[in-house]
């Protein structure tokens, strides 16, 4: 009787999410089963707890054998929890979440493994907690794409470099090299613990909604440039202490678990270390982003991707097993499609980033509260396919993809070149980078595939095209200096800006085509078209 009582709309809606069915298009692993909360919750959670033995004493308690044998036997047991999620479970209600799970066991079974075996016994390396302190400055210049030296264990030793232009990719090896020995090194003295009495969170330089008329704060917010961010002078300086008393652990366990990126922590992406000269964005600044950038180009993408499916590939998908080249012409609808992909990937990221940061600003200055920007540069301002990995997409996997790609990548070389530990190896660099991600993007795409390799090669040919396009520009790169040089012209021409972007424009709409092509044959376009 009380069923009577629920719309029918509501009742159709919760027989499907408690439904066990997978939905129309999901092809689910084999013998995997629907996610169960437990499943969900237990990898996570034993982590967790291996985390809180993880750092080195004090207390003494935690420096025993006994101890280190629980901790790793839990980190075993969290590691085979998060490889076995995608494996042995898939979420039925949803392609997209099935897909998300693949990526979740995987990142999260290769970070526990990272955190407790490779970094600590390979390297000696511990991640210690790293402290920003924030300093308003002058506002002496405009808004500009700053990035400094990269700086290493936290803390920036040096007098920052200041750009307003992507660095060139000459540097980018040795800037790396030096970063990743200096932060393996087990015999850093890191600096003493700064004091909090200067320090100044995102919150405290929020804009105070009673001190400023309602009416400007919202033509500020929906102007085309938005509220200014406030400008500060950063320092990261790394703690030379760990944690003590219980409390502390657990938030230490707790920010390491959360930082993909290891923010707050010495192990922190490239992308996240910049110049001191840098700018805060406040609450108002993320909000303007939203509404302004990122849910125009959410819907404008999306409207692209939806009519594209209605229209070509729905109709197709019945009679073709590859409705992306049978339904689609070249141009303009592959191309269309493949751009539309990614620009609502990339807002899409924007938008869950800015959420997660405006959520958690409240605990400024805890590292959780710490959101720093996801994309370092200015999409316009990109003019590489080196360029656009390193400073115009997301790093948010950087890590897993150095410890399982590059490193791996660079020994490679070393090993069939002869090269000294101390030479760049960038072609090692590059196809191990590229390789791991072509991996860890097909692995997730293949448990919505029915667990079939063949059919998920999509993503890992777009990421093999544009790991051999990295190698290809930097070699040309440097056959057009080395020509200029000899005979007597500038290394840098006007028009090396505009061949550049037309270059990794033209690499990412052709290799993207593969990408979309994977996505189309998984089932997700269809997922996001509503469909």
């Amino acid at each position: 009787m009380a069923s009577s009582y629920i719309p029918a709309s509501l009742s159709n809606f919760i027989s499907y999410t408690l439904s066990s069915e997978p939905r129309d298009g999901l092809n689910p692993i084999p013998g995997s089963k629907p996610l169960t909360l437990e499943a969900a919750i237990c990898p996570p959670l034993v982590y967790y707890v291996a985390l809180l033995f993880l750092a080195p004493s004090p207390p003494s308690a935690v420096d025993t054998v006994a101890v280190k044998l629980l901790r790793n036997a839990l980190a075993a047991l969290a590691g085979f929890l998060f490889f076995r999620l995608p494996l042995a479970y898939h979420v039925p209600q949803s392609i997209g979440l099935t897909y998300q799970l693949g990526l979740v066991g995987l990142y999260g079974g290769c970070r526990v493994l990272d955190a407790f075996f490779i970094s600590p016994y390979l390297f000696g390396h511990v991640p210690r907690r790293v402290r920003y302190t924030h300093k308003p400055r002058a506002r002496d210049h405009g808004m500009a794409n700053e990035k400094g030296q990269p700086w290493s264990n936290g803390g920036i030793e040096s007098s920052p470099r200041r750009r307003t232009s992507i660095p060139s990719t000459h540097s980018a090896p040795k800037a790396a090299e030096t970063a990743k020995s200096t932060l393996l090194s087990p015999n850093l003295e890191p600096p003493p613990r700064p004091t909090l009495t200067s320090r100044i969170s995102a919150s405290d330089m929020l804009e105070n909604m009673t001190n400023e008329s309602y009416t400007t704060l919202l033509t500020d917010i929906f102007s085309l440039s938005g509220p200014a961010p406030v400008p500060v002078t950063e320092t990261a300086t790394t703690e030379s202490d760990w944690p003590t008393s219980f409390a502390d652990r657990a938030s230490w366990a707790l920010e390491l678990e959360f930082s993909m990126r290891g923010v707050g922590f010495t192990w922190t992406t490239a992308d996240v270390r910049h110049s001191r000269q840098t700018w805060l964005p406040t609450v108002h600044n993320r909000v303007h982003s939203i509404l302004v950038h990122v849910g125009p180009t959410l819907l404008v993408s999306w409207a692209i991707i939806r009519s594209i499916y209605v229209s070509h590939i729905a109709p197709a998908e019945h009679t073709s097993s590859s409705p992306f080249d049978t339904a689609l012409p070249l141009f303009p609808h592959q191309f269309l499609l493949t751009a539309a992909l990614g620009a609502f990937l990339m807002a899409a990221f924007s938008l869950g980033h800015s959420l997660f940061a405006i959520l958690l600003s409240p605990l400024a200055p805890r590292p959780l509260s710490f959101f720093p920007p996801l994309y370092t540069s200015r999409i316009w301002d990109v003019t590489s396919v080196r360029g656009f990995w390193g400073y115009g997409w997301h790093r948010l996997f950087a890590r897993l993809f150095l410890v399982y790609g590059v490193w791996p990548g660079e020994w490679v070389e070393r090993v069939l070149t002869g090269k000294k530990a101390d030479h760049p190896a960038d072609i090692g660099k590059v196809v191990g980078g590229f390789a791991s991600s072509a991996f860890v993007h097909s692995f997730a795409v293949r448990g919505v595939l029915g667990g079939k390799w063949a059919d998920a090669t999509g993503e890992a040919w777009f990421f093999a095209i544009n790991g051999m396009a990295v190698v290809v520009e930097e070699g040309v790169e440097r056959a057009v200096r080395k020509y200029r040089k000899a005979r007597g012209s500038e290394e840098e021409m006007r028009y090396d800006g505009a061949i550049g972007r037309a270059w990794w424009i033209a690499v990412l709409l052709w290799s993207g085509r593969s990408f979309a092509r994977g996505w189309v044959k998984a089932g997700l376009v269809r997922e996001m078209a509503f469909c």
